[in-house]
């Protein structure tokens, strides 16, 4: 949790979303509001991303905040959108510099955080973006192995981007 205030912390968090002037207004004041923390040590675009809000997140990665930082588990704004599927969160946070291969002790990377829920769309942006497709977990999982833990509604339509971006499962021997 920040220093500030967590009235002022909520103030700006408000103003991200829906008074850009005002924030800027606020960061003028206080400029360390832009990394600032929230909930469960959530930076504030970490935040409004997982949120939903791409105009927040655009706003302050334009004024520079943090695109990679992680919260108390570990995970980057960018893990947590792509677990979400929140597709055009996760192209917002690659076009400001966003790791698409952050890893999180807990959750893995953002690609493995995608499949596993079964957001192909994520799967795909990631990649184009720059996602290692070949990533092993600590425990040797690869993102089939995520791809399998999806909901079976969603297998086929993974592995279709899987192999549009070259990924093809190696049977076992």
């Amino acid at each position: 949790m920040s220093n500030l205030p967590h009235e002022v912390v909520g103030e700006f968090v408000d103003a991200v979303v829906r008074d850009p002037v005002k924030a800027d207004a606020m960061l003028a004041e206080r400029p360390e509001l832009l990394n600032a923390r929230w909930i469960h040590n959530d930076t504030i675009l970490h935040f409004v991303a997982i949120g939903g809000f791409g105009d927040g997140v655009r706003f302050l990665a334009l004024r520079g905040a943090d695109v990679n930082a992680v919260n108390e588990f570990g995970d980057s704004a960018l893990i947590d959108v792509a677990g979400l599927g929140l597709a055009d969160i996760a192209d917002v946070l690659l076009t400001h510099g966003a790791d698409p291969n952050a890893t999180s002790s807990i959750t893995g990377n953002p690609l493995h955080a995608a499949a596993f829920f079964g957001h192909a769309e994520v799967v795909g942006r990631l990649l184009k973006g720059g996602a290692n497709g070949t990533y092993r977990t600590r425990r040797g999982e690869t993102i089939f192995t995520a791809v399998k833990d999806a909901p079976p509604s969603r297998h086929q339509e993974l592995l279709n981007v899987l192999a549009q971006h070259g990924l093809q499962e190696v049977p076992a021997k």
